[in-house]
């Protein structure tokens, strides 16, 4: 079932052609890296970014014709995208490069292709160095449709 859910059907969307389709990162991942695990990846690979998908959080209940039971809900995901870059000359250049990128794509299709009903974007004022790697987090939140039957 998890193949199918919505949720997993929005996360695969959203690495696929929202932050994979953004020209300036290099990579995506579905695993938050660590620190060690960056240094396995190529230079080539920089920005990379890493989608990591919350769990759901029902904000709406709509019952059926005589309200005895719940038969749709509305649920809030939230996906966050860490970004890692390798970048000494400019990289406040490059950041604002990156977020005006993912922000666009990110706007342009605000319901996934049908998968959701509404589409917002939180850039974290907070940017982390640690020596030789700077990263930042955007949070995407989606709000979907789904049944009883899963998420």
């Amino acid at each position: 079932m998890a193949k199918n859910s919505k949720r997993e059907q929005i996360l695969v969307y959203h690495k696929k052609y929202l932050i994979g389709k953004v020209s300036s990162i290099s990579h995506v991942v579905r695993v938050m890296p660590q620190y060690a695990d960056l240094q396995h990846f190529a230079v080539t690979q920089f920005p990379l970014a890493a989608v990591v998908g919350k769990l759901p959080v029902p904000v709406e209940k709509i019952s059926g014709r005589d309200g005895s039971a719940v038969d749709i809900i509305i649920s809030s995901l939230k996906i966050e995208n860490y970004v890692y870059l390798q970048e000494r000359e400019n990289p406040d250049s490059l950041i604002s490069n990156i977020v005006d990128d993912v922000w666009a794509k990110c706007y342009s299709n605000v319901t996934y292709g049908g998968l959701v009903l509404s589409t917002t974007l939180d850039v974290s004022e907070d940017i982390e160095y640690w020596d030789p790697f700077i990263a930042f987090k955007l949070t995407t939140e989606v709000k979907y449709k789904h049944s009883t039957g899963g998420i």
